[in-house]
């Protein structure tokens, strides 16, 4: 099974690609999209492009994507939002499915403690993989941390 992760944001945005095996789960590929010095519009279209190219090259099942909860600023909220609409919209079209799941979960799915902290996920996700560093950046490994949470979710359930 292929599951695509995505942590979406305004200035840069990561994606992962992982590989479930009944007894392992492999990164296929990680890393983040850099929309800094971009208009609004043309992000929220290299977004689309490049969710749409992941999905016809790996033919995901499911496209597993962090949740809003709380932002302080509301200019950042609603262009997270805006990225959030195009990639659930992106993946939509292609007819793969949607699994949500709010930061608080992604640590409690991995970590069994919803309140740890980013460095503590990153070497879990680095552990977890066998991956030889922390992923960079930040993004990346978070979008890993959403592909692993979400698998772990879907086996509870």
């Amino acid at each position: 099974m292929i599951i695509l992760g995505i942590d979406p944001g305004t200035s840069r945005t990561g994606y992962a690609v992982i590989s479930k095996t009944p007894t392992k789960i492999k990164a296929l590929c990680y890393g983040c999209w850099d929309l800094t010095g971009m208009e609004s519009l043309e992000k929220l279209s290299v977004i689309s492009r490049n969710i749409a190219k992941l999905i016809n090259e790996y033919g995901p099942k499911y496209l597993a994507i962090e949740k809003l909860f709380f932002f302080k600023n509301a200019k950042t909220v609603m262009s997270v939002s805006e990225a959030r609409g195009v990639i659930i919209f992106t993946a939509y079209k292609k007819k793969v499915d949607i699994l949500e799941l709010t930061p608080t979960e992604v640590k409690q799915n991995l970590i069994g403690y919803g309140r740890c902290g980013k460095k503590e996920v990153q070497k879990f996700v680095q552990l977890y993989l066998d991956l030889e560093e922390i992923p960079k950046p930040d993004d990346a490994a978070d979008a890993l941390a959403i592909c692993i949470a979400s698998v772990v979710k879907k086996e509870k359930n």
